[in-house]
Formats: C-alpha cells, structure tokens, sequence
C-alpha cells in the first residue's frame, strides 16, 4: 500500500504519518528528513556556492526504520536528531526550489518507497507517488499552526508572533516556488485539522482506507453515460441515487469521491465547486489557455479581450499562448506580446515545431485547463501534443484562412495524473451580455485595477477626472486594451 500525505509545514503531517504507520504496519518515509540532510551538509561544510550542486555526488542518503522510527543517515551518519531545527527546516525549504534537489531526491524517495510505505511531504501525491493509493492533504489555520508549533518550541525562546511570520514566510516560499510547489492533488482527500485532535484526523483516515474511498474528476458526460479519471485509469461512471437527488446536475470537471466496484466508479458524493463556466459547462477550472495566432488566422484583438474579461470575471486565471510563431512576423508579433505582457503571462510556441511545448505543459501541472480560441489556431492539435492523444485535427480553409471546427462535444483529456485539459467549441462570437453585468466589465481589465477612480460608480467612458481615462491619455493604459474596453461597453448598450 503506498500512501501520499501532503500539507503545509506544522500541520502535524508527520505525525500522523507515523500514527499510521505503527497502526497499519506500513513503513513511514520521512521526505522532509532528507531535505533537512542536504541541507545540513552545505551548512556543515560551509558550501557557499552550491548552485552548481557538484557536492550532490558526495552525498549518500539513506533512511532506515529502526524500532518503529525513520531514522536518517548522511554518509552512514545517523543525523536524525542533528537536523531537527527552525535553521536548517527554514534552509531546507529554500534550498528544495532547485530543480536539482528534487530530481536527485526523486529517486531515493521512489527506491523507498517501492515495497510499500507512507510518505510526507509537500510534493507527495502530485509529483513523488502520482499513482498512490491514498492521498491526504492534511491543513489546518496558519494561527492553528503557529499555536501548535509554540508548544513544541516554548524552551526555546521563541515567541509566537515570530513563527507565525515564520510559518507565513514558509507558507509563500513552498506555494510560489516554480519546481514542485505545494499544491493539493486533485485526488487528495483534503482533512482541515484545525478543530480536530490527532485521534480524530487518524480516524477519519483509516475510515476512508477501509471504506476503499477514491477521488476522481468527470473526465466526459453523454446524456446520462459518465466517465471518471482515478488514479490514472479511466472508468465508466455511475452516481448513487442519493446523489442524483443531491445535485441538480453533474458537469464535467466534478471532482467526485465513490468507490470502485466491478470496475465502475460508483459516485457517493461530489466535492464543492470553486466555479461553473456556461461556456462550455465545467467546473472546477483553475487555469484557462487562451490560444490564438497573429496569422492563419488573422489575430482579432477584441476576440482575445472578451476572453480575457470573462475568465477574469470567474477568478480563473489566464494564460496567453500564441501558436504558429515559426510563420509569424516578428515585428508584428512583438507588438501585439507587449499589449498584454504587462498584466499577463504570454508564451509563444509553434505546436508544429514542437516549441515551447514542455514550457507551456510546466505552466499549467496541476490544473484544469479550459483551452478557448476562435476555429484555426491549432486547439486540437495543441491537446493531441500535450496529451499524445489521436484527436481529429480540421484543415486551415485557404480561401477565409479559418479553420473548420472539430470540436463538437465538451471532454476532458488528461496530459498526467495531475493535469486535464478541455477544448472547446470555436467560435465566432463571444457574447458577454450572457455571463455578467456591464457594471462587471470594469473589474475585468487588471489594467484597470492599479488605479483608483474618485466617481464610485464611473464606467470610465466620458466622466471628467476619471482616474482611468487619465492614464489612458498619458499612455499608461495601452490605448487598444481601452477601446477594447469602450466596444464591449457599446455592446451593453445596444442590447
């Protein structure tokens, strides 16, 4: 059996991972342990230029369960106790951003944990053991954490408004790190121990091992036929009646938690939704790529800014991919980057040249993707090269350079066990008026939101003194993104 347990520092992970391990008699791998030991040697040895992490050929790491305790060894060293300190937990945490680190460590852990074993850490479920049994994100309040780190800490001085900023600190570093952040697995059962005991968190978790409990997401939906994506493997899908009477409806993207039985996921329950797009209807989208071209077909800025409205209106993230560059003007093509750099994340790839594919696929791990562009900008294409699925691609129409649409039906496409993408239907017309208020259209544009207007109620259209319109005029605003603005605007007032 391996089990993944994931958290935020302080959240009493690693104790609950030996709690479970003397119960289930499971062999307990401390993954934070061995990051503390790296960190222990470049601190011990004085390494001060360790970017190139040459001294990584000199280390042997091993840990070994002795008496019911993981016990961690640096070159046939026992360091188990050495490297229990904020210093060297704090040095650990800035040290395991590197690329390096990980992908020396990846293979120890693995090697651990191959027999069977539960594993901590922040990078467990998502990265280290995607193909886990079980998973646990184990959280609780940073006060909660801070409380409890205090305790343990009381005859050492520390008072607890410092390791609240210390936790708070960590908290940062281990989420926006760009190698392996901390990040819940969509399959994690995700326990918040704030107003919980430590015999309640291991009983909630031994219920769910017991129970045989699974988290997927609805990868499909035709009529009343469900497929579910666990652990990997996709399966015919059912809910239970009680479910049905729960729940008005069940969209693609539902995250789910049922039980495997005679090779179908049964649904006992669907996880509460961080949103619903109308367009297409999914749920749970954390990132959206929004694909276009400058040529083949022509770039049509007002497309893109309608998109970019609506995602921002349902606080999903956009991330601004331009495909077909190997055929684009440079000057040109630079241009238009610069309009939108500013606010946004802009990638530039060639799906045909395979460019920057493994760029854009680092940039959207752990999410779920909705991929949106007009007909011709190569959506299909681009998923059949993420995923290395066989997906019916449409010919570029050489008289009106658009592209005949092939997507007919709302499907999500797995690019790992952490990753789902969903194409969309093309379109010509994205109409606003059908997802939000003109009134909302003004807290859309983030160029927007570094100024603020005296009027409360300004649309920023023609008031006198509008903060807006000012640095509009004095080219702090791009003046395209503006009359983007100004058209959706119009289309309010004509309706």
């Amino acid at each position: 059996m391996l089990i993944a347990i994931d958290g935020p520092a302080g959240s009493g992970k690693s104790a609950i991972a030996k709690k479970l391990s003397e119960i289930l008699k499971v062999k307990y791998v401390e993954t934070g342990a061995l990051y503390r030991a790296i960190a222990y040697y470049i601190l011990k040895n004085n390494i001060k230029e360790f970017g190139n992490f040459e001294f990584l050929r000199d280390i042997k790491l091993e840990q070994k369960f002795i008496n019911q305790q993981a016990r961690t060894f640096l070159n046939g060293e026992d360091i188990t106790e050495k490297i229990r300190n904020e210093e060297i937990g704090n040095f650990a945490s800035i040290i395991s951003k590197y690329k390096e680190v990980r992908e020396f460590l990846l293979d120890i852990q693995r090697e651990l944990a191959k027999d069977g074993a539960i594993l901590e850490g922040r990078d467990i479920g998502t990265v280290v053991l995607p193909n886990a049994d079980f998973k646990f994100f184990i959280t609780a309040s940073v006060e909660e954490r801070a409380r409890r780190r205090y305790e343990q800490l009381k005859d050492k001085n520390k008072s607890y408004e410092e390791i609240l900023e210390q936790l708070k600190q960590r908290d940062k570093m281990d989420l926006e790190r760009s190698i392996a952040p901390l990040r819940i697995s969509r399959e994690a059962f995700i326990i918040d121990t704030t107003d919980m005991s430590e015999d309640e968190v291991i009983e909630e978790i031994l219920r769910i091992i017991n129970e045989n409990l699974k988290v997927g997401t609805v990868i499909s939906k035709e009529g009343k036929k469900l497929s579910v994506f666990s652990n990997n493997r996709t399966f015919m899908a059912i809910p239970r009646g009680k479910v049905i009477k729960k729940y008005e409806r069940i969209y693609v993207g539902d995250i789910v938690i049922g039980k495997i039985e005679n090779n179908m996921f049964v649904i006992e329950d669907i996880r509460e939704r961080k949103n619903v797009l109308l367009r297409p209807p999914v749920a749970n989208i954390s990132k959206a790529i929004l694909l276009f071209t400058i040529v083949e077909p022509e770039f049509v800025q007002i497309h893109l800014d309608k998109l970019l409205c609506a995602y921002e209106y349902y606080n999903v993230n956009s991330l601004i991919v331009f495909n077909k560059i190997d055929i684009t003007p440079k000057e040109e093509l630079e241009k238009i980057v610069k309009i939108y750099s500013e606010c946004y994340d802009v990638v530039l790839i060639s799906v045909k040249e395979n460019y920057n594919l493994d760029l854009l696929k680092e940039k959207v791990r752990g999410d779920l993707v909705v991929l949106s562009g007009p007909s011709g900008v190569g959506k299909s294409s681009l998923i059949k090269a993420l995923t290395g699925l066989d997906i019916r691609i449409g010919e570029v129409s050489q008289k009106i350079k658009r592209g005949t649409q092939t997507t007919t039906e709302v499907k999500l496409y797995p690019i790992d066990n952490e990753t789902l993408i969903i194409d969309t239907p093309g379109f010509s017309k994205l109409d606003l008026k059908l997802i939000m208020k003109k009134e909302d259209v003004r807290n859309c544009f983030r160029e927007f939101k570094n100024y603020k207007c005296a009027f409360r109620d300004c649309l920023h259209i023609k008031e006198e003194g509008c903060a807006i319109r000012e640095a509009v005029n004095e080219g702090k605003i791009n003046i395209l993104r503006y009359e983007s603005y100004l058209k959706i605007i119009k289309e309010f007032d004509l309706a």
